[in-house]
């Protein structure tokens, strides 16, 4: 495998904290430029010269280019989380991902915010109201497990349902909810039950948020909250 040495500057911004999506891409489609990509993506895939007098060299010849490239096209504030593992092109990859990919409940309601929640300005053309369902998907997309499946789908959406219909008064259980692994439908339920019980052995009346969740809808131009906000909100009010 040749590599070609770059001449030019990187054609896009450095990969920082809120453009991992676009930055992964170009720099993926900037290493295969290059030749680098199968000793970042699956290094034991990479294929070696034939003619290769010193398959161990190229080999790490090739490690040392990939993973200088990423050093220098992520910026100066992401390079902690790879730092360690710099000599290792695949596990500086994998390390990125880790970091900015987090399947956690917030991380994914909030994706999943950000589709339902996206409204035309009146200054906005259809084509960029198109594009960012587009980018909106594809951070949906990257936060899927190997296995996801229509029934992952119906997971998500049902726990969502859920989780939108509860009114401000219980912003505090909103922001428990992050505690959660995962935005199981299961595990949900059963946490909305305890917090039923916890209500009543308090007495606190939850019948107006049942009746909420149960008759209400959202007003389309308000868009679903988000677990962050209600994060925030929980902690104005202690």
């Amino acid at each position: 495998m040749s590599t070609t040495t770059p001449t030019t500057k990187r054609p896009f911004p450095a990969l920082g904290e809120c453009n991992y999506g676009s930055g992964a891409d170009d720099m993926e489609a900037y290493l295969k430029t290059l030749d680098l990509w199968d000793v970042t993506d699956d290094p034991t895939a990479a294929p070696l010269p034939e003619d290769a007098t010193n398959p161990m060299a190229e080999e790490r010849k090739h490690k040392g280019q990939a993973s200088g490239q990423i050093w220098l096209a992520v910026e100066d504030g992401q390079k902690v989380h790879v730092k360690d593992v710099k000599n290792d092109p695949a596990k500086m990859w994998l390390k990125l991902r880790e970091v900015h990919v987090q399947q956690k409940p917030d991380t994914c309601f909030n994706t999943y915010d950000a589709l339902l929640g996206l409204r035309k300005l009146e200054v906005e053309s259809l084509a960029s109201l198109m594009a960012q369902a587009d980018k909106a998907m594809q951070d949906i997309r990257a936060l899927h497990p190997r296995d996801f499946t229509i029934d992952s789908l119906d997971n998500d959406l049902a726990s969502m349902a859920l989780i939108c219909t509860l009114p401000s008064d219980y912003n505090n259980f909103m922001s428990s909810l992050l505690l959660l692994d995962s935005l199981d439908l299961t595990k949900l339920q059963s946490t909305f039950q305890n917090e039923e019980s916890q209500r009543f052995a308090r007495g606190v009346d939850s019948s107006p948020s049942l009746a909420m969740a149960v008759g209400s809808t959202s007003s389309p131009s308000q868009g679903p909250r988000t677990l962050v906000l209600a994060q925030e909100n929980a902690e104005k009010s202690e």
